[in-house]
C-alpha cells in the first residue's frame, strides 16, 4: 500500500512494470488455464462461507457470545471468511482464466495484500486461543484479567494491527497460474526474485511455528498434570471438554505450522511443484479447517446449528422443542 501511495498507482511501481506486453500477451506467455481446479476452489470457498455463517449466529447467541473464547472464534472466523475470498474464490476466477501478475495487476495486487494481511491477523488470532485456553486452565484469575468482558476486543486490535501493517507496509503476494499459488515474485523481470522477498513474512511464519510448537508443548503438560487428578464423574466431563478444546486448536494451529513453513521455503527455494500446490492447499484448509473442526469437534456449536436448523429436539416434559443446554465452557 505505500508503494501505491508513493508512486500513484500499481501500474507505476517500477518491480511491477507490466508495459512490456499486453495483459493478453503476458497470460499466454505465462499462464496455465485450469478451469477444474479454478472452479473447484471457487465452490470450496463459497460453500465455506455459507457454512460458516450459521455457525457464527451460533457464537453470537449469548450465553456464547459472553465467553472470551467464543469472541475470539468469532473474530477468527470472520478473518478466515474474508481470507477465503482471496486465496479461494479470487484465486479460483483467477485460476479460471489463467491469469498472471500482469494479467489483471490491480486485482491481483490488491488481493495480494489483504490475502498475506489476513494471514498474518489469523496466526495471531490462532495463538490468542491457544493462549487463551493455556491460562484458563493454569491462570484463571490472569486470564480474567486479559480477556474477560470486554477486555477480549482490546486483545483482538493486536492481530488486526499486525495484519495491517504486512498490508500497508510489506511487499504482497502474486498469483501464478502457472504454479497454481501466490509468490511474492510476479515473474515480471527475470533473475530478479530477491528484489521481492518479504522477510517480515519469513519472520512471521517462523515464529508462529515456534511459539506455537511452545504453546502446545506447555498445553500438554499442563493437560497430562491435569487428567492424572481428574477421578469422579464431573472432573471427567471436564477431562472431555478439555480434550475436546484441545484438539481444536491444535488440529487448526497444526495446519497453520505446515503451511508456514512452506510458503517460507518455496519462495527463496526451488521445489517441486506438488509441494508448492500443497502449501496453497493448506493455506486454503487453515482457513477453512474451523468450519470442519468445529462441527466434528464441537458439541456445543454442533447442537446450537442443528437447533437452527430445526433439526435437532430434545423433550421436554410431553412437549418436544428444539433446544440446546448451554454450558460455561468454552467447547463442550
Amino acid at each position: 500500500m505505500n508503494n501505491i501511495l508513493k508512486y500513484g498507482s500499481i501500474s507505476k511501481i517500477p518491480l511491477y512494470d507490466c508495459s512490456a506486453h499486453t495483459a493478453e500477451e503476458w497470460s499466454q506467455r505465462d499462464g496455465v488455464p485450469r478451469p477444474i481446479i479454478g472452479c473447484l476452489d471457487m465452490a470450496y470457498g463459497i460453500f465455506i462461507n455459507i457454512m460458516y455463517i450459521p455457525i457464527l449466529t451460533v457464537m453470537f447467541e449469548s450465553d456464547h457470545f459472553k465467553l472470551s473464547c467464543f469472541k475470539i472464534m468469532i473474530f477468527l472466523g470472520i478473518v478466515d471468511m474474508a481470507a477465503l475470498w482471496v486465496n479461494s474464490i479470487a484465486t479460483g476466477f483467477l485460476a479460471y482464466h489463467g491469469a498472471v501478475f500482469c494479467s489483471y495487476p490491480n486485482l491481483i495486487y490488491i488481493a495480494g495484500m489483504a490475502g498475506l494481511g489476513l494471514w498474518c491477523c489469523s496466526c495471531i488470532i490462532a495463538m490468542s486461543l491457544v493462549v487463551n485456553r493455556l491460562l484458563d486452565l493454569t491462570k484463571p484469575r490472569i486470564c480474567a484479567a486479559i480477556f474477560e468482558g470486554n477486555k477480549t476486543f482490546v486483545v483482538m486490535m493486536l492481530p488486526i494491527m499486525y495484519g495491517l501493517y504486512f498490508v500497508f507496509f510489506t511487499k504482497p503476494v502474486m498469483f501464478s497460474s502457472k504454479y497454481m499459488t501466490w509468490f511474492f515474485d510476479p515473474l515480471i523481470f527475470e533473475g530478479r526474485g530477491n528484489e521481492y522477498a518479504n522477510i517480515p513474512h519469513g519472520f512471521n511464519n517462523l515464529l508462529v511455528v515456534g511459539i506455537t510448537c511452545l504453546l502446545y508443548t506447555s498445553l500438554c503438560c499442563v493437560l497430562g498434570e491435569k487428567f492424572n487428578m481428574i477421578e469422579d464423574t464431573t472432573n471427567s466431563k471436564m477431562k472431555n471438554m478439555s480434550l475436546q478444546i484441545f484438539f481444536q486448536s491444535a488440529l487448526i494451529c497444526a495446519i497453520n505450522q505446515v503451511a508456514s513453513i512452506i510458503y517460507v521455503i518455496m519462495n527463496f527455494v526451488d521445489v517441486p511443484l506438488w509441494i508448492i500446490m500443497m502449501g496453497h492447499v493448506l493455506w486454503q484448509f487453515g482457513h477453512g479447517a474451523p468450519v470442519l473442526i468445529y462441527l466434528c469437534l464441537n458439541r456445543t456449536l454442533r447442537s446450537g446449528l442443528l437447533r437452527r436448523l430445526g433439526l435437532r429436539r430434545v423433550r421436554i416434559g410431553h412437549m418436544e422443542r428444539g433446544s440446546i443446554n448451554f454450558t460455561k465452557t468454552a467447547s463442550n
